[in-house]
């Protein structure tokens, strides 16, 4: 019989970081004989037999939609992923109700602010947060920063370290008119991917392209907006863009249908961030062997060019380096991808085993 795995979190559409993470988890473990649901949490009401959406409008709706829906369900193991203090507050609910029907939970922990939110945690939020932790029978961190914290929750769980990377399958969609246009009429072509928000650092990604742009005049920068975000900060990356007179070398859009189709057209990747867990986009770019120029945040995976975190200067050096190192090899994160499924698929037998015997 297969393992069931019903995977929680945010599913596209819209496109963003977990959203990409579980599209890939979800592909990489049907590949390997498991059967996989997904319960979405995202705004978006995603088609698919496998998907089931709730009613983010209303939190009590919601959380009552979410018990019905695991009492429903058959799967051996439920699997939240949680990227932010808002994802963390809704899993320890949910961590809450798989725990009073008896049933097992992995959560895994993504996002890199995840230290500084559990930092800032007053006694009787951070006792609350261990009992959550508590209630899961595996944690999976994806970056040593995160395993630490955990662990500085002396709670019984096993803590795994397992990064965002799965073996990725299938072929990607066109790009829209508008984007394939702007590529075709650009050269060395540079991609990003965030939110509007300043810990993204897109305004500073601007001035580099701007630095850029003064040796390679036609270069082409194009920034994937996710739905999370200001529309003040969202005012300020327009700013400087017209400050820096790019709008012909700029192109901002949102939505983009298949992120890595914009990477295969692609010369650079640029990751701009102040703060960082295991970027999906990074993870993305270094499997299709495109050269991926980084902040250095706390963990970056290898083959990453990295630059010094909020240095213009050095983000512009070091995408002129990238320029120039051409393809990058995809092998080491194809291999990556393969442990972690395996790694992972590990962690779902030890669970259902530990069940198994528990009920003995």
């Amino acid at each position: 019989m297969s393992l069931g795995v019903t995977l929680v979190g945010h599913y596209p559409p819209p496109f963003g970081g977990v959203a990409t993470l579980l599209t890939q988890m979800e592909s990489a473990l049907q590949s390997a004989g498991c059967r996989v649901e997904i319960f979405n949490l995202g705004h978006g009401r995603p088609d698919g037999a496998n998907v089931t959406s709730f009613d983010t409008s209303n939190r009590m709706r919601e959380v009552l939609e979410l018990r019905s829906a695991v009492a429903a369900s058959d799967s051996d193991v439920f699997h939240y992923i949680s990227a932010s203090y808002r994802s963390f507050w809704l899993g320890s609910v949910f961590a809450t109700l798989t725990a009073m029907q008896g049933r097992r939970l992995v959560m895994s922990f993504v996002g890199g602010a995840f230290p500084d939110f559990i930092a800032t945690l007053s006694p009787v939020k951070r006792w609350w947060a261990r009992a959550t932790l508590s209630r899961a029978a595996a944690l999976v961190a994806c970056n040593d920063e995160i395993a630490e914290v955990l662990g500085s929750f002396r709670v019984r769980p096993e803590i795994h370290r397992i990064t965002n990377s799965f073996p990725m399958t299938g072929e990607g969609e066109p790009l829209p008119e508008d984007v394939e246009t702007f590529v075709e009429r650009h050269s060395p072509v540079v991609s990003t991917t965030g939110a509007a928000a300043p810990e993204y650092g897109l305004t500073g990604a601007v001035r580099a392209i701007s630095d850029v742009r003064e040796r390679r005049p036609d270069v082409g920068f194009v920034m994937v907006l996710t739905r999370y975000g200001t529309d003040e900060h969202e005012a300020e990356i327009v700013r400087a863009i017209e400050e820096e007179d790019l709008e012909s070398n700029v192109f901002v859009t949102r939505g983009l249908p298949d992120f890595t189709t914009l990477l295969g057209r692609s010369d650079v990747f640029l990751r701009s961030t102040l703060v960082d867990g295991d970027s999906m986009s990074v993870r993305e770019a270094l499997a299709t062997g495109l050269p991926t120029v980084a902040s250095d945040t706390a963990f970056r995976p290898e083959g990453v060019i990295e630059y010094r975190k909020g240095d213009v200067d050095d983000m512009a050096s070091k995408l002129e380096h990238a320029f120039d190192r051409g393809t990058a090899d995809a092998r080491l994160a194809r291999e990556e991808g393969e442990r972690n499924l395996e790694a992972l698929l590990e962690v779902y037998r030890s669970v259902v085993d530990g069940a198994t015997r528990g009920a003995a």
